[in-house]
């Protein structure tokens, strides 16, 4: 009985350690990943007032690796702020399109602009 203890609470701590390294890798890779950093803007067709501004933004932000978004109704424009290596602009526009709007074109954000 007592080595069925002792294997249980090794086994127990080994899962512990499996569990928080796996957890630390990905923060790590996400911290050295910079260059997977990208912002695009979004052409979108449907928006008319904030809630829909609001809803291209909860469903986008949903996404794994998208850090920010601001969608405007007025100018039909949403700038998406996310890690190229987490999702892709095909999740994007498949957020978008499920949330009731028609994606009408991407452009990417230079750099420069993005700084700003």
């Amino acid at each position: 009985m007592k080595i069925l203890r002792l294997i249980s609470k090794v086994l127990s701590v080994l899962f512990l350690l499996i569990v928080l390294s796996c957890g630390n890798q990905k923060k790590s890779q996400l911290k050295n990943d910079t260059a997977a950093a990208s912002k695009i803007e979004v052409s979108i067709s449907g928006m008319t007032c904030t809630g829909c501004e609001q809803t291209i933004k909860t469903s986008v932000t949903k996404l794994e690796g998208v850090s920010d978004v601001k969608a405007d109704f007025k100018s039909g424009k949403a700038i998406v702020d996310f890690n190229s290596a987490l999702t892709d602009t095909s999740q994007i526009r498949n957020a978008i399109i499920k949330s009731g709007y028609k994606v009408t074109g991407f452009s990417q954000v230079p750099p420069a602009d993005s700084e700003k």
